[in-house]
């Protein structure tokens, strides 16, 4: 299945009461890109990245989203990935919760979490602790 390349990694994003997941790159995951790297400058490359938001505020949660579509991952996804790598080798990395502003991040070699807009709340942690459990049902086989 060719749904998850090697450098990204599976997020939940939970938006308006619905639960959405997409596969990123680190810095996909970054929601305040611009104070991870104050030095980024959009227009000295070719591509956008993320549409350029730069930095994900509570309100853009569909800007954010529209963003991520194509890389986004159907329930039936999680469930083929986890069923073909098994769930420790395509663990949910990330949680982004618009509906509480809170950001959890499980990636230990970056702190993804410092880098957060003001408002949210931002952890280490264990993403599947933030998930009902219909949703970290995918990830049980």
């Amino acid at each position: 299945m060719s749904k998850l390349k090697r450098d990204e990694y599976i997020g939940a994003v939970h938006a308006d009461g619905i639960w959405r997941f997409f596969a990123g790159t680190l810095a996909e995951w970054i929601l305040d890109y611009n104070t991870y790297d104050p030095n980024y400058d959009p227009n000295k490359w070719s591509g956008t990245f993320r549409n350029n938001l730069l930095r994900v505020e509570v309100n853009q949660a569909s800007a954010f989203q529209d963003a991520m579509r194509a890389h986004e991952l159907s329930e039936a996804d999680i469930k083929a990935l986890v069923k073909e790598r098994g769930a420790d080798k395509v663990p949910l990395t990330v949680v982004v919760d618009f509906d509480e502003r809170q950001f959890v991040n499980s990636y230990y070699d970056l702190a993804l979490e410092e880098y957060v807009p003001p408002g949210w709340t931002a952890v280490f942690d264990d993403p599947q602790k933030y998930i009902p459990t219909p949703v970290r049902a995918l990830w049980l086989q």
